[in-house]
């Protein structure tokens, strides 16, 4: 036997069923029957290896779906490994089998580690005989990526594809490569990416071949996706017709049906509702007509559209039954109550479409009128973007998700204001700050918790393996970072990462992003918050602001501001005005200044009361993370002495946190209590930076902190890298630069920067990082998680509280602000509370400059984090020594006298 009698049949069912996901299975037959069992025996006994597999195989695909369970027991059921060529290659089929049968039982997760276990085989033992590999593995393993989601992945091996097609001179394939990279890049956001792979596949395809027309459909998804829906009309409908002449073909029936669709979509973007339910109806009688006993995701796909299309003309009854239909297609096991019911959580699996549905039933049910079972329906929506989530491997995925779920939970707030509104009762009020927390820093929270493996030695080969690849990664990445248009390290660090992702289950299998947030542990999280505590958590909608007020026993209040993005635009232009041109602007017009901060502050507290025994934790989303809100007065009393502005700051001790739950993993995480670790930088060695004065802060600190000090030619990325890692206070005053759209985010070290990506996979643990450069707090917006700063990376990394600059630190003023910080923080051991005194005493101490009073002086570090106490230790003194070197002989001299004695 040999892999050529076996992979027929592979790709005959890839071409019938292509990538439908089929919910798990019961399995009722995993054991053969007895004919089978004694076949099995006789060729155990011959030790005939390769007959074997196949005799197992081929009772497997006679009945896949109740003899999976038999199928992936095939490798434990072996007396041995493969030792043959033929051997080799029917193991090989083996895998191949086992990745496919596991997507179209559902478990895409599996399917994917089947078909990543078949590309190691195949690259590990070469198969001269598997000619078509690109249609047996490469196509699907890259095609389970794009449905889950991991587009870096998918382009990976959509890259691998492209390479070997070149290979062989195969321009049918070179141009099915180029539509999928184009696939990938479209849902990236990268259209212009997108629309030259769908030109470059044009021009191979030829425009007599099906694959022109699908090159032709996916051309008018990403002209959609950019909003020309003129020109994706034109080109959807050239697609169309095209298509029409090859359907005949099994792949062109697909294809075409893939077209309706992306037809039925640009029509309902053009708001051409009649059009849109016609070419529906047609790609739902096509599926039914040619695909009746499978395909079940792409019709579930068509149910979603077709509910979507029954939302926007004004039919929400029938587009609550196309939802819940596409619902049950997914999940054949769940038996619905009623229309109002949610699948359970165990029953939910890696599949957007189930996000999508239950996001269509809680629109149907609000239009509807019906409120409680709308809000029901979102929850669900939060369980399936978890499992989701759980899923990916790639953070540029988890963002991606994360965006998205941000505009989901929008409605939901929507509702849950609705009705607590009308019905005054709590549930409703608490579930405000259930739906904020669980759209908020999701992804930080997973790369916490990544930090932290468990369960495997560091010994371990594996473990080695993926630390090796790991620092690969970084390596290239930092190449990449100085020589950005390097192809050849892009590649290579393609090929790393693929790696690490394939044999480093353990990140993307075992879940260690931890547990969802319900709201059982949202009551956990406010059971950590001190009983002097109140915490204020921001979401920012797309109409509406909410500011939710609670302590450890209750929400206590939710403030809505109205025209909430109107709002955001506001503070945008404060800060662009006021703070990051400098202080020019506020210096030449303080009055003005002062107008601007107090309308912001009334725009968004209104006449609140600040309680002076009370300590708040601001928990800020969207433009509210930009805002220095202690420079914000209170109360309406311009006076033209700086100091004695009415600041928030005079009223009470803040800090912030990215979320509850970010919060109380720093605040129940066991860290170092003590030590003081200091890197001070005036400039790189090789930089045309400005020199910034580190001396006199390394030189006054050292008066006042004992510890380790790394100063210019010594504070080295290997220093960092050595002895950062689990300081009680770890301390860097050097040049930073922020993320930008080109730029990646860095501290300047003295031989070379340490970048945020430096971070990704090493877990930093000090109770407390002192940012004292300038944009450490700055970077892009990231919807759902926070500004993409180095702060936040080193809060990702395992820091348990982060003080970080949000613009251009005055050397003097930072210097100052931070000297009286560790002042305070050697007496009363608080982070928060130790940064807020010292800014008090840097505006009281400047009488002689009032100027240096002004907000952009003082107000630009903050302190996210834990409240955990935190110790200095004081240098001894020299007179202090003698003292104790004295003491300390006079002990020695008593103990040898009395032994003598």
């Amino acid at each position: 036997m040999s892999i050529v009698r076996c992979l027929p049949k592979v790709i005959l069912l890839l071409l019938v069923y292509g990538c439908c996901v089929l919910p798990a299975m019961a399995v009722t037959d995993s054991l053969p029957p007895v004919a089978l069992q004694q076949q099995l025996d006789q060729y155990r006994q011959a030790d005939q290896l390769e007959a074997w597999i196949y005799a197992r195989t081929d009772y497997a695909e006679a009945g896949p779906q109740s003899r999976l369970s038999f199928l992936m027991q095939t490798q434990a059921a072996a007396w041995r490994s493969f030792t043959t060529y033929d051997e080799r290659l029917a193991w090989f089929n083996l895998l191949l089998l086992q990745g496919y049968y596991q997507l179209q039982s559902g478990n895409i997760l599996a399917s994917i580690k089947g078909y990543e276990a078949a590309l190691q085989f195949y690259e590990a033992y070469p198969l001269p005989d598997a000619d078509n590999i690109l249609d047996y593995l490469l196509k699907p393993l890259g095609n389970n990526y794009t449905r889950l989601g991991d587009y870096e992945a998918a382009l990976f091996i959509h890259d691998k594809t492209m390479q070997l097609a070149k290979a062989r001179g195969d321009r049918q394939e070179m141009a099915a490569a180029y539509n999928n990279m184009a696939i990938s890049t479209r849902w990236q956001g990268d259209l212009p990416a997108a629309l030259q792979y769908c030109r470059l596949g044009l021009q191979l395809a030829g425009a007599s071949t099906p694959l022109y027309s699908l090159l032709l459909s996916t051309q008018a998804e990403v002209y959609q996706e950019a909003g020309q829906y003129d020109s994706a009309r034109i080109v959807v409908d050239r697609a169309i017709a095209h298509l029409r002449r090859f359907t005949a073909l099994p792949e062109a029936r697909y294809w075409y049906g893939s077209a309706l669709q992306a037809a039925a979509q640009v029509a309902l973007k053009q708001q051409q509702y009649a059009i849109a339910r016609r070419y529906v109806q047609e790609a739902a009688r096509w599926f039914q007509q040619y695909f009746p006993d499978n395909r079940p995701r792409e019709k579930a796909k068509i149910d979603v559209l077709t509910g979507d299309v029954y939302l926007a003309t004004g039919q929400p009854q029938a587009a609550l039954q196309a939802y819940q239909s596409a619902l049950q297609r997914l999940l054949p096991g769940w038996q619905p109550a009623s229309a109002a019911a949610v699948p359970p959580g165990a029953q939910l699996y890696s599949e957007s479409l189930l996000a999508d549905a239950l996001t269509g039933k809680g629109r149907a049910f609000t239009r509807l009128g019906k409120q409680v079972a709308a809000l029901a329906q979102y929850d669900g929506v939060f369980a399936a973007v978890y499992r989701l989530q759980q899923a990916f491997y790639h953070t540029s995925a988890r963002l991606q998700e994360q965006e998205l779920a941000k505009a989901r939970a929008n409605e939901a707030m929507q509702l849950a204001q609705a009705l607590w509104v009308q019905t005054a009762q709590p549930a409703y009020r608490d579930h405000l700050l259930l739906i904020a927390e669980q759209s908020k820093a999701q992804v930080l929270a997973y790369e916490r918790n990544r930090r932290h493996p468990t369960g495997r030695q560091a010994t371990d080969s594996t473990t080695r393996k993926v630390h090796q690849l790991q620092e690969a990664v970084v390596y290239y990445e930092r190449e990449l970072a100085t020589h950005p248009q390097d192809t050849a390290t892009a590649r290579l660090l393609q090929a790393a990462d693929y790696e690490l992702m394939t044999l480093d289950d353990r990140l993307r299998y075992a879940a260690t992003g931890g547990v969802p947030v319900t709201a059982a542990r949202l009551s956990d999280f406010r059971r950590q918050l001190p009983l002097n505590c109140i915490a204020i958590e921001f979401f920012a909608g797309k109409d509406s602001t909410w500011l939710i007020e609670f302590d450890q026993q209750t929400v206590h209040g939710v403030r809505v501001i109205e025209a909430g993005s109107q709002t955001e635009a506001v503070i945008r232009n404060y800060m662009n005005t006021w703070y990051q041109q400098g202080p020019q602007a506020m210096l030449s017009d303080p009055q003005a200044f002062f107008a601007a901060g107090y309308a912001l502050y009334q725009r968004i507290f209104g006449d609140r009361t600040w309680q002076s025994d009370k300590r708040y934790l601001l928990i800020p989303d969207g433009q509210y993370s930009y805002l220095p809100f202690e420079a914000l007065p209170v109360r309406n009393a311009f006076v033209n002495n700086y100091g004695q502005w009415p600041y928030l700051l005079r009223e009470t001790t803040l800090s912030q946190a990215y979320s509850l739950q970010t919060w109380y993993e720093q605040q129940t995480t066991k860290y170092e209590k003590s030590g003081f670790t200091g890197f001070f930088i005036s400039k790189g060695a090789s930089t045309r930076q400005a020199t910034l004065m580190v001396q006199d802060e390394y030189a006054q600190l050292r008066q006042q902190v004992s510890g380790n000090y790394y100063v210019d030619s010594v504070a080295t990325w290997q220093q960092f890298i050595d002895h950062a890692r689990d300081q009680g206070v770890l301390h860097i005053s050097s040049h930073a630069v922020a993320a930008g759209k080109d730029t990646q985010a860095y501290l300047q070290l003295y031989d070379q920067p340490f970048y945020l990506f430096d971070l990704r996979y090493r877990s930093f643990a000090p109770t407390l990082v002192v940012l004292g450069a300038c944009q450490t707090a700055d970077g892009a917006w990231l919807a759902g998680e926070g500004v993409n700063s180095l702060s936040r990376a080193f809060t990702g990394a395992g820091a348990g509280g982060v003080i970080a600059g949000r613009w251009n630190v005055n050397d003097l003023a930072g210097t100052s602000i931070l000297l009286h910080f560790y002042g305070a923080l050697s007496q009363q051991q608080d982070a928060a509370a130790s940064l807020h005194k010292a800014k008090l005493q840097y505006i009281d101490g400047q009488t002689g400059n009032t100027r240096l009073q002004l907000p952009y002086y003082w107000a630009a570090l903050t302190y996210s984090g834990h409240w955990q106490p935190i110790r200095l230790e004081r240098p001894v003194s020299g007179i202090g020594w003698y003292w104790w070197a004295g003491g300390v002989l006079l002990l020695l001299g008593g103990l040898a006298y009395w032994k003598f004695a």
